[in-house]
């Protein structure tokens, strides 16, 4: 008996001061990472912030400054971005600033009504910045920036193995392609391309690449927009959209999403 109690002792102490040395890692990479942002080293602060999200996965001010620095560092990271920054507010709900930078990103995205719902939470929780965000705008301003009659994220989707376009989607892009050129000539796009995970990792990151700039060619050639409009980005497998174990989930994995952007 006396040697069991030994053991749960130990056993305590261990979990003990075990805790503190956890939290001081996690807290160690933040700080790192808040050095290297603060010198515009974006690229190293994100690895610094994810170094302290596998420490501590119940951190929402790792995910809240990852989410922020992959924004500032390219705005075509806008869907990462916004999956971070719902993660911190998930985990700290009364957290002014993830509503304020997720706002911020929305907005970006032209995700319009959540923008202006995050701003308005943010700004009831305090944020000076949120609160000066609103006064400069007005609700019917806001709503009616969404100047492209379309959903918010249309998908191009493709055939296994493929990245020619469909003649299917030609009547989608042919909107849009109208809508940049004479509706909103100030407004660019993302083009995202994703695979499914037939294939290496490699091969599906070239495929997801190829399929995004095919729609980027075909906006470019049929219509009067520029390509310096149009930003690439390449997912392959990593962000599927449903799971990949059906024929059906694979075919809706297998895609380039459009996002518009001021």
């Amino acid at each position: 008996m006396k040697k069991i109690y030994i053991v749960l002792v130990l056993i305590i102490a261990v979990f003990i001061s075990w805790q503190p040395a956890f939290a001081r890692t996690a807290t160690t990479w933040i700080e790192k990472g808040d050095a290297l942002e603060k010198r515009g080293i974006h690229t190293e602060a994100v690895k610094a912030y994810t170094k302290a999200i596998e420490y501590d996965p119940g951190c929402a001010d790792a995910y809240l400054k990852r989410g922020t620095t992959l924004f500032s560092e390219r705005k075509s990271n806008c869907a990462k971005s916004l999956t971070d920054l719902t993660t911190a507010i998930k985990l700290a709900p009364e957290n002014a600033n993830a509503y304020y930078q997720r706002g911020i990103v929305n907005y970006y995205m032209i995700n319009n009504e959540q923008a202006l719902s995050d701003m308005k939470t943010a700004a009831a929780l305090g944020h000076k910045g949120a609160q000066k965000w609103l006064a400069s705008k007005t609700e019917t301003e806001i709503k009616q920036a969404e100047v492209i009659p379309l959903t918010v994220k249309p998908i191009v989707y493709f055939d296994h193995d493929k990245s020619d376009i469909k003649p299917f989607y030609h009547k989608l892009l042919e909107e849009i392609g109208t809508a940049l050129d004479e509706r909103a000539p100030g407004i660019s796009i993302l083009l995202s391309g994703h695979a499914d995970d037939t294939g290496t990792e490699k091969y599906n990151d070239a495929l997801s690449l190829k399929r995004a700039n095919t729609v980027k060619e075909y906006l470019v050639k049929n219509f009067n927009i520029s390509s310096a409009r149009i930003t690439v980005t390449a997912y392959g497998e990593s962000m599927p959209a449903t799971s990949n174990s059906t024929l059906k989930g694979r075919s809706l994995n297998r895609r380039v999403e459009i996002v518009f952007s001021y």
